[in-house]
């Protein structure tokens, strides 16, 4: 356990005592964008980056697993270990021992580390949440932020500073119900902003969000009002820098993609001057009884849809999928014989799928 006086992450520490993370023939800080065509190498070359969100246990247990990651990202999102309920499970007592792990891995294999996500309404820490509840005190919120974004500033460029802040049919405005909006009301997004700025001067700061990917009312209604969010962020002058799209597309829904909507709600957040990530892409199937040709096919198919659209909008600068192979996705089996969810870059033996391809093909729509 630490508390929030530990010295931060470094760069140099870890390379200084990396025996237990080896090179893996990478430099830190220096992207190959020609090679033998991973998803890494195809993003360099269009300019871009490609990203997987990965769990600090599957790294240190399974070096196949620690190897795909190696040789296909150039970012990497750690899926549970910066959030606040696994950092600070009792008040004052942080351990930063799985995302130091992440972050040493980043550096080692010359990576970034996407910082996700430091407000979120699923992932505060109960100490933190009942105390909001008993007395607004923003200071609970400021010093959770100013033990964790310094630390890793040396290799987090990019940080999801609010996620998931909307959600329909609650309020005019459209936002989340949450102990940040019950303690300090709409401003704390700007507040959390602005302190994340304070904190990491120098690095691009998003908001987060699902749910914005189909042509249904409810996400019309919250593409608008996050849209109107947004606005009135810039126009106050609140230090925001982009948003992340988590893309977490579904079969189900597939008859609702609409590539005109989409394309209309990227070139509005582009006109903001807002950078856009997709953040969190995967594929929740609907029909595991399918063989599993067809099944991949259909995955890829709306990697495709979706990527053609992003990828002809310049505001769109990087692809993060949420897990690299079906081993590890966090989506349930859609059922039947033919095994776990296939929505994801590389199946459970870490082999490329059609949906692979189609990454690497949206790519290639950029000069990759």
């Amino acid at each position: 356990m630490a508390d929030a006086r530990t010295p931060g992450w470094s760069r140099r520490a870890v390379l200084a005592g990396v025996g237990a993370a080896p090179l893996m023939g990478f430099a830190p800080g220096r992207e190959a964008v020609k090679g033998d065509g991973s998803l890494k190498d195809h993003a360099g070359r269009a300019g871009m980056q490609y990203g997987a969100a990965v769990r600090a246990s599957l790294l240190a247990e399974q070096p196949d697993y620690r190897a795909a990651v190696t040789r296909e990202c150039n970012i990497v999102t750690p899926e549970l270990e910066l959030k606040w309920a696994w950092l600070e499970p009792q008040r004052g007592q942080l351990s930063f021992t799985s995302a130091d792990a992440i972050a040493s891995f980043a550096a080692a294999t010359g990576k970034a580390m996407h910082g996700a996500a430091l407000l979120w309404h699923l992932s505060i820490a109960p100490w933190a949440a009942e105390a909001l509840a008993d007395q607004p005190d923003w200071m609970i919120v400021r010093r959770f932020l100013a033990s964790v974004i310094p630390r890793y500033g040396e290799v987090t460029h990019t940080w999801d500073v609010i996620n998931e802040p909307m959600d329909m049919g609650h309020r005019m405005d459209g936002l989340r119900p949450s102990p940040y909006l019950a303690a300090f009301g709409p401003d704390y997004i700007r507040r959390a902003l602005e302190d994340a700025r304070l904190y990491a001067p120098r690095a691009k700061l998003f908001i987060n969000e699902f749910g914005l990917d189909y042509d249904f009312p409810v996400e019309r209604d919250k593409r608008y009002l996050l849209l109107k969010l947004l606005e009135g962020l810039k126009t106050s002058g609140a230090p925001i820098d982009g948003l992340g799209m988590q893309a977490h597309l579904e079969l189900a829904k597939q008859a609702h993609f609409d590539p005109k909507v989409l394309a209309q709600f990227f070139d509005d957040v582009g006109s903001l001057g807002l950078e856009i990530r997709i953040s969190e892409l995967d594929v929740k199937e609907a029909n595991g009884t399918l063989a599993t040709a067809e099944r991949d096919a259909r995955v890829a198919d709306a990697v495709r849809r979706y990527l053609d659209v992003a990828m002809a909008n310049r505001a769109v600068g990087s692809i993060t999928t949420w897990g690299l192979s079906d081993r590890c996705s966090w989506l349930d089996s859609p059922g039947g014989k033919a095994g776990p969810n296939r929505g994801l870059p590389l199946d459970a033996a870490l082999r490329p799928k059609p949906m692979y391809h189609a990454i690497s093909e949206a790519y290639a729509l950029r000069g990759g």
